[in-house]
């Protein structure tokens, strides 16, 4: 065989080889532009923190609330999103649930990326770093109890970013090794599911151990498949629910990981978090499609649904004033009904406390 044959073989290899990395995954989804309800009659807002100019508020991350009634705010102070420096600053603020005070801050020189954060029913604090590619347990008083994730292997990085262009190319990485977690959710008996985003775009189920139950890992746009899974509760039945933002869909799954539906009317927008609450009740904040490229026509607001997916109020409009949103990131729900809202472009946190009606 000559080199110009040769050379025309390799290339064709080559072709064959791309053309079959590139086959699979999806694109972003744009969908309908949901219509804005500007004010609500449920709720009336308030900015919760920071309060005043020297209080240390960086991008908001996430928000949970405990058995108390006081509420974490996790925010990434000084640092980034895919940070590569630990952050110096605390970076979980806990407020009072009754004065809404500040209590004390967590968390200093512990995280590079905050993401996701998680109270569970013994009011430990369970958070996921996005730099770090863990998942990390906590004691309320912030000490670290676990920590859940491999470490990366020499190239992993760079074969991820690879694999996020073309889908089909090999990352050689097991399950208990994530990339970008975005989330986790923590079930009464203490096991815990964890919405691997941003690079492996699936969901992993673990036992109190850390030992995997079950991974749903297809990217797609079909039902059950993924494109970036971003925020992720659980309700006491043990029904999973995952914000697939790119996919601009909540879906849900039982505690088996077995598909059960989803949720992508044009009043659902892109969901960033979810919430399963007490009442019963599913809450979803569309973070809109600003991170996606959007220039105009920016939405942010607050979904709340029930458990078949009807819609029962939306409500908020893009914006800097009291009781607008910019890029809502998460949103946690306490037992009298009240939302807490973590905003990454305001980089704050609200209260939409539910009003009385006498």
């Amino acid at each position: 065989m000559n080199k110009k044959n040769s050379f025309f073989l390799a290339a064709l290899s080559i072709t064959g080889l791309i053309v079959w990395f590139s086959q699979g995954g999806s694109d972003v989804i744009f969908k309908e532009k949901p219509v804005e309800i500007p004010e609500t009659k449920t709720y009336s807002a308030e900015v919760l923190w920071p309060k005043k100019p020297e209080d240390a508020a960086g991008e908001a991350s996430g928000v949970a609330v405990n058995s108390e009634g006081d509420i974490y705010y996790f925010h990434r102070a000084s640092g980034e999103y895919s940070g590569k420096d630990f952050i110096k600053e605390p970076t979980i603020v806990v407020l009072d649930g009754k004065t809404k005070k500040v209590k004390r801050t967590l968390g200093e020189g512990m995280f590079k990326s905050p993401h996701g954060l998680e109270i569970d029913s013994e009011d430990n604090i369970w958070v996921t770093d996005v730099s770090l590619n863990k998942v990390f347990k906590l004691s309320p008083e912030g000490k670290l109890m676990q920590s859940f994730g491999n470490e990366y292997r020499t190239g992993m990085e760079w074969s991820l970013r690879i694999r996020n262009v073309l889908p089909n190319f090999p990352v050689f990485m097991d399950e208990y090794t994530f990339a970008r977690p975005t989330d986790v959710t923590v079930m009464d008996d203490g096991s815990f599911a964890v919405s691997d985003g941003y690079r492996n775009r699936r969901i992993a189920k673990f036992d109190k151990e850390g030992k995997l139950e079950w991974q749903i890992n297809q990217h797609g746009d079909e039902p059950g498949e993924f494109n970036l899974p971003h925020g992720i509760s659980s309700d006491s039945e043990g029904r999973i629910y995952v914000a697939d933002r790119s996919n601009a869909r909540i879906q849900v799954f039982d505690k088996n990981g077995q598909y059960l539906d989803r949720w992508d009317m044009p009043e659902i927008g892109r969901p960033f978090g979810v919430e399963a609450a007490s009442d019963g009740n599913i809450y979803v904040v569309d973070g809109g499609d600003s991170l996606n490229g959007a220039e105009e026509n920016f939405t942010s607001g607050v979904i709340v649904l029930d458990k078949q997916g009807t819609i029962l109020e939306r409500f908020g409009t893009w914006g800097s004033k009291e009781g607008q949103m910019k890029i809502p990131h998460d949103i946690a729900v306490d037992e009298s009904g009240n939302l807490y809202v973590a905003e990454l472009g305001n980089k704050r946190l609200q209260e939409f406390s539910r009003k009385s009606f006498n």
